[in-house]
């Protein structure tokens, strides 16, 4: 869309002549793509490189701003009239025109199971702009080394590509752990990068097979650990592990993305809960303060419920709450909280 279209389109006149709709409902009828400020895209591509998971690259309108490495994006897809938005890593280079991420079959949920067995070309997506603090402003070190589990491949693809992408790739060492071979995702183009970069040293472990992640692994895989800037994401379980290990062995800035829900506590609640704006009460003791409001029929928005992407923020009158990644507890009033990572430690008033 032309800046000066965009500028007509956003002016209040526009807004006047389309109320009580909306200047995106009309340009969704020439394109449901088009929205005035709105990211947005289609599906361009698709490739299932394992049974239980999916890779899409998505075509942006050009309301996508560029991203850095290893950010992450709030997706929205339509499904039965329903909206549903969820968090996924970004694996393509930063400076890429389209965005890729890639889909794991996550036990009965209804995104990651339907992009798995069913997303197609063409398919309209909604998409937020990138966020996250995985690699921060920093130039690219002399010495770096990606140390991935699982999904968390994702996010590091994102960072090896880009420094690939713009001819910044340093000495690096890229450990990645799956389950087994079935399980590995990029494999084929890892293994080529490797091939075509002297600068870039490829391990790839199968626990079934070589176990878990461990110090002499480290020790005798990873030279000059020391001497590494660290980029590490994975499960929990797995981050746990590997942050006591390189804690351990080096002074280096070590940049985690916590990958899986990073709660610890069980969700767990007592009092009751008062949701202000639709009166209605329930008691606290339903776990979260997201699922206490689903529980009472209520639908409020969220993506990752795992306390990354922020879209479940609501502001608390007044209450107290605890923090269920530490077990803390706080007394607020009027401030904003992500309810998916809190539960109601007493009586809580929410804005919702």
């Amino acid at each position: 869309m032309k800046p000066i279209v965009k500028k007509v389109l956003q002016s209040s006149l526009a807004e006047s002549l389309t109320t009580p709709l909306s200047v995106d409902h009309y340009l969704g009828l020439i394109d449901s793509k088009l929205s005035v400020n709105e990211p947005r895209g289609r599906i361009a591509d698709i490739e299932r490189q394992t049974e239980d998971s999916v890779t899409l690259t998505i075509d942006p309108n050009d309301n996508w701003i560029t991203p850095r490495p290893g950010q992450h994006i709030l997706f929205g897809i339509d499904l039965d009239g329903v909206r549903y938005r969820r968090c996924f890593s970004i694996a393509s280079a930063a400076r890429d025109k389209r965005v890729e991420i890639t889909v794991k079959r996550n036990g009965d949920g209804v995104v990651s199971n339907f992009l798995v067995d069913h997303a197609k070309a063409g398919q309209l997506v909604y998409l937020s702009h990138p966020e996250g603090e995985f690699y921060p402003n920093v130039e690219p070190p002399a010495k770096a080394f990606l140390l991935s589990a699982g999904s968390g491949i994702t996010p590091v693809m994102s960072i090896l590509r880009s420094w690939i992408d713009k001819d910044e790739l340093p000495d690096v060492v890229f450990m990645h752990y799956a389950s087994t071979d079935e399980d590995m995702i990029y494999t084929d183009e890892l293994e080529a990068l490797a091939k075509d970069h002297d600068a870039l040293t490829l391990i790839i472990r199968y626990t079934q097979e070589h176990g878990r992640i461990d110090g002499e692994t480290l020790d005798r895989d990873v030279p000059e650990l020391g001497e590494r800037m660290t980029w590490l994401c994975g499960p929990s379980g797995f981050m746990d592990a590997a942050e006591s290990l390189l804690d351990s062995r080096t002074t280096k800035p070590i940049f985690r993305e916590q990958f899986e829900a990073s709660r610890r506590e069980a969700a767990q609640g007592e009092g009751e809960v008062h949701f202000i704006k639709s009166d209605v009460a329930a008691s606290g003791d339903e776990g979260s303060l997201l699922e206490v409001a689903e529980s009472a029929g209520l639908n409020p928005p969220y993506g990752c419920r795992m306390g990354i992407c922020h879209s479940c923020k609501c502001r608390v009158s007044e209450g107290t709450v605890r923090d269920l990644r530490n077990n803390e507890v706080h007394e607020i009033r009027d401030t904003d909280i992500q309810i998916c990572i809190h539960a109601a430690a007493g009586d809580v008033a929410l804005e919702i």
